[in-house]
């Protein structure tokens, strides 16, 4: 799980045990735990609004499909980057993850909040 904070301007590794099985597959529990935001609150904080709410993650051919409900998708722009770089690097740490696709009410979008584009997967860093 990455986790970061606006002030420092950069993302902290925080490894914690998730749960998942039959009715959460490991990929969202990943960004349930993202958007739940850091254990360890004295030096880290989240990005993700609390009100956020994550529809779906389902993982086909590389590619996980992270959707969210568009209702609370407001911020500014380091915000939004800070959402989908952390989202991208917690996921791309699994061997089978190879791109992000967001989705906001289930179809692509232009963006999240307005600043970056989603339009097209984002290739994981690897």
């Amino acid at each position: 799980i990455l986790s970061g904070d606006e002030k420092f301007e950069w993302m902290l590794t925080e490894e914690r045990t998730v749960t998942y099985g039959p009715e959460m597959s490991l990929e969202e529990a990943i960004v349930r735990e993202l958007m739940a935001g850091p254990e360890d609150t004295e030096k880290m904080s989240t990005s993700f609004p609390q009100n956020l709410e994550l529809i779906s993650v389902e993982t086909l051919d590389g590619t996980s499909y992270v959707n969210f409900k568009g209702e609370n998708l407001h911020g500014g722009s380091m915000q939004e980057s800070y959402i989908i770089s952390q989202t991208v690097e917690s996921l791309g740490g699994l061997d089978y993850v190879d791109r992000v696709q967001f989705l906001v009410d289930g179809e692509k979008a232009e963006s999240l909040m307005g600043h970056m584009s989603i339009e097209e997967p984002i290739e994981v860093d690897k």
